[in-house]
């Protein structure tokens, strides 16, 4: 068992998203049962760099000891972006156990400003830009109900580097790099930043999605269109909503049509 876990270890320490990929495809128990058996660092590299979601789910199923070693050993971003997707219950118990520093530290990350953009956003899907576009197809069709219009690219410490347009994954090559895809000019919004500040934004002409980072360009989440659209709707009356509904179906048909391509695709 101990060569298993080296040879684990040594996988994750040189291929980390190449090792989270492969954890996308077992249930949680198993990547659970993973978890326990590696050692700290190793759980973290993995917790950075897998679907924020996979990731809470698995982390809750940890024991309670071994949940708080990790959370005191992460950084504040990583804490912050599993505590966001934990319900209240477990995330009440789990910060009881923390240091006081880290749980207030926590508490004011979660504690968005109300009519924020922070408040708004939802999880990202995330990628390397090492990875190939087949491999890129892989982790959509695991994801297929959190599909947008972009995969995220981060670092190894979860920083946004650029992101890829799904339509460009359908006519390229399966063995090239996601680096040669990759835009890096996307627009970005801080999670402070008050809602009304980008109802109007330009950048909505071009984006269905808009990633939301930290001051230290760490990936927290990103904004749909549609929540915007929501808000503006509340504001602007029937006329703002016969428009808007005209413009998202239209967004809709674009995301049904490229769905089923991707469903279709390896079959």
């Amino acid at each position: 068992m101990k060569t298993d876990r080296l040879v684990a270890e040594d996988f994750i320490a040189k291929y980390p998203f190449r090792a989270a990929q492969v954890l996308e495809g077992l249930n949680d128990d198993e990547v659970a049962e993973l978890m326990r058996e590696l050692r700290s660092e190793h759980t973290l590299t993995l917790l950075n760099v897998m679907n924020v979601e996979k990731a809470s789910r698995c982390f809750a199923l940890l024991p309670t000891e071994l949940a708080s070693e990790l959370m005191e050993a992460s950084d504040i971003f990583l804490a912050e972006s599993l505590c966001r997707q934990f319900d209240e219950t477990y995330l009440t118990r789990l910060l009881s156990n923390l240091s006081p520093d880290l749980t207030a530290a926590i508490n004011r990350k979660l504690e968005q400003a109300e009519n924020t953009v922070g408040v708004l956003m939802v999880p990202v899907i995330v990628v390397n830009k090492e990875m190939t576009v087949k491999d890129a197809f892989e982790i959509i069709r695991r994801n297929k109900e959190s599909l947008e219009s972009y995969l995220y690219v981060v670092d190894t410490s979860g920083t946004f580097e650029g992101a890829v347009r799904l339509e460009e994954l359908l006519y390229a090559d399966r063995n090239i790099t996601l680096a040669e895809l990759m835009i890096t000019t996307i627009p970005k919004f801080f999670p402070d930043t008050p809602i009304k500040n980008i109802l109007d934004h330009p950048a909505w002409y071009e984006y269905r999605f808009i990633p939301i980072v930290d001051r230290s360009e760490k990936l927290l989440g990103t904004l749909p269109y549609r929540t915007t659209r929501e808000i503006t709707i509340k504001k602007s009356g029937p006329r703002t909503k016969d428009l808007l509904d005209t413009s998202v179906a239209l967004g809709e048909l674009y995301r049904i049509g490229l769905t089923g391509f991707l469903q279709s695709v390896g079959k």
